[in-house]
Order: C-alpha cells, then structure tokens, then sequence
C-alpha cells in the first residue's frame, strides 16, 4: 500500500539528486554546437569564396589591361588562371566574362567585343558613371560563382557570389580581340 507522503517524498528525492546534470545539460547544448559548428564552416567557406572570386575578377581585368591585343589563347588562359585561383574549389558551375565597353564621342557605351565561359546568370553590365571617356574603353571582368553550401541545405540555401572589375587599358586606349 501506498502512503499519501510517498509521492511527495519521491518528488523531494529526485529534486536533490545531482548524478546526471551535466549529461542532461550536454544533451540540450549538444544541437546548439553543432549548429554553430556546421555555421562557422559555411559562412568560413563564403567569405572565402567571395575573396577568390573577387581576386579572380580583378586578375582577369588586369591580364587583359596590360595587352595591345588578346587573342582566343590568351583568353583560354585567363580562364585556367580563373580556375586556379578559385581552386580548390569546383569552378564547374561558374561563368566568366571578358569584355571590353567602349565610349564614343556622345558618350555613348556600347561592347566591342565581349568573350564567356560557363552556362551561369550573367548580370546584365553597365558601366559606372564617370568611368567611361570619349573614344577610349573600359575593360569589364565579371565572374559568378553558384555555390552551394557544403552541408546542403541545412543552415543556408544555394546562392550566387559575383563580382565585376572595372579597368582601363594600360597601353592603348582599346585593346583588341584577334
């Protein structure tokens, strides 16, 4: 037979007892360190990404920048320096552009030539005001990286990282595409 003061008693005994806190306290924490584990890793690899993809951009302007003329060779070699910059990661996903954007006397911009790679979305480019002068050109690089997170969709879903470099020619006031 039970007692009526049992229930109470037992209520008071499991109170005091202290043996499995921290057990029962590393269960709650646990999901909320994995969390923010898994996070710091995703956001760690973006910001990286974002540096590459950014040096990236900027190298390709700069490459075509210092040359009278680029032929398709050069171009097929920006792109494999496009690829090791961004290494290690998969650039099977990304599109590149080459462009050179040219002013006329008016104003006026308009492409003189433009070369790509990859099947990614292209931003629409228009140059910044004030970047552009009269007969003279504006090399424009831009790069789009998709990336998706390296534990899926679990803390953040896929997005694009994409940068554009604006440059003018270092030697001639347009280079030209052979």
């Amino acid at each position: 037979m039970i007692r009526p003061r049992a229930p109470i008693r037992c209520l008071g005994l499991f109170a005091r007892d202290c043996r499995a806190v921290a057990a029962l306290e590393f269960a709650l924490v646990l999901p909320v360190l994995v969390l923010l584990l898994f996070g710091t890793v995703e956001i760690g690899n973006a910001l990286l990404l974002d540096r590459k993809v950014t040096a990236a951009a900027q190298t390709a302007a700069d490459l075509v920048a210092q040359q009278k003329t680029v032929t398709a060779g050069d171009v097929a070699n920006i792109w494999r320096a496009i690829d090791n910059i961004i290494a290690p990661f998969n650039t099977a996903g990304t599109s590149y552009r080459l462009l050179s954007m040219v002013a006329d006397a008016d104003g006026n911009v308009t492409i003189d030539w433009q070369q790509s790679r990859g099947a990614g979305a292209l931003e629409r480019l228009s140059l910044p005001a004030g970047l552009a002068t009269p007969n003279e050109s504006v090399i424009v690089a831009q790069i789009t990286y998709s990336y998706v997170p390296v534990f899926g969709d679990l803390i953040f879903g896929s997005y694009d990282i994409s940068d554009v470099a604006y440059l003018r020619p270092r030697t001639v006031e347009q280079v030209e595409l052979r």
